[in-house]
């Protein structure tokens, strides 16, 4: 696995001897726990946990999947890869199973000093949380897990790269903790009243691996026909199954990788705006500067700067 994560490697030994290779970042301040974590391991592996006081947790799994299992929920939590959940527990006693030989997440633990100052009554996914907590009931934003987003996984990179440190990093944190919430809140809003995923298993492992080709292939002429073959999908399923789990079309990631790329060549300097145009596929660097302003909402010139 290739880590982000500026992070040394720690070995962590469950209760049945099941180890897992960790790399965690964590930064902490006042009620508000914020964490990154990536792990590999050969079988599942349970992570302990007990917490006694109120906590509102956004969670997301960037790769692999994982469970949350407490005798105080009706049925166990999972959220499998480019899923996220916001959940409010009262408590926790019980276990994280982690599911998949890797796994990348990052979350925020929220006290109630903060979280209250969250809710709202504008929207009524944040209206019947509310309501929830109020009572002491476990809660959470959506139904089941929602897809992460392009904007969500750019913000969660920001604050796992953070440049600041003591009240500035602090600062900078919650400024992105409430942008991610409202990004969710939203999100759980505008899928209100939909059902939930009904892909097969079979086809999931499908569409990762689809997505795994297009990541892979980034810098090739590929087709829609190219990456189903690949992934073993019909062109229908493809396309309506990559959009619900993924939260994108199939082009629409290929678009976000190569913006991604960009951005970071442009940062790192040394690069031109035309060379990147060519890198990418473009036959003029104008309709490059159109695509990235479009996606960013800034132009390349404004990153060198």
């Amino acid at each position: 696995m290739t880590t982000s994560l500026p992070a040394p490697e720690t070995i962590y030994t469950d209760d049945q001897g099941i180890q897992s290779k960790v790399r965690c970042l964590e930064y902490q301040w006042k009620d508000t726990h914020v964490f990154a974590t990536e792990s590999r391991q050969e079988k599942p592996v349970r992570y302990a946990e007990k917490q006694d006081t109120p906590s509102l947790c956004m969670y997301f799994s960037l790769e692999g999947t994982g469970s949350a299992v407490t005798a105080s929920r009706r049925e166990d939590l999972q959220v499998a890869g480019n899923q996220h959940v916001l959940c409010y527990t009262p408590d926790f006693d019980g276990y994280y199973l982690v599911e998949t030989p890797v796994t990348r997440n990052f979350g925020i633990d929220i006290g109630p000093a903060f979280f209250e100052r969250l809710l709202s009554t504008e929207l009524d996914c944040l209206l019947r949380l509310g309501d929830k907590i109020a009572r002491g009931q476990v809660a959470d934003l959506s139904p089941w897990p929602m897809p992460i987003t392009p904007q969500q996984k750019w913000v969660i990179r920001e604050m796992i790269h953070c440049g600041y440190e003591g009240h500035m990093q602090q600062l900078f944190h919650e400024a992105k903790l409430i942008e991610l919430f409202l990004l969710q809140a939203q999100q759980a809003e505008d899928l209100m009243g939909r059902k939930p995923l009904q892909i097969k298993p079979a086809d999931i492992e499908k569409l990762h691996a689809a997505r795994q080709f297009v990541t892979l292939n980034m810098f090739e002429p590929i087709s829609l026909q190219q990456v189903a073959r690949a992934a073993g999908l019909n062109d229908f399923k493809l396309k309506k199954g990559f959009r619900e789990l993924f939260g994108n079309t199939v082009f629409g990631y290929l678009n976000e990788l190569k913006m991604n790329h960009a951005r970071r060549l442009l940062q790192d300097g040394g690069v031109s705006v035309g060379d990147i145009a060519i890198d990418l596929g473009y036959s003029e660097p104008q309709n490059f500067t159109k695509a990235f302003k479009r996606y960013f909402g800034y132009t390349p010139g404004e990153v060198k700067g």
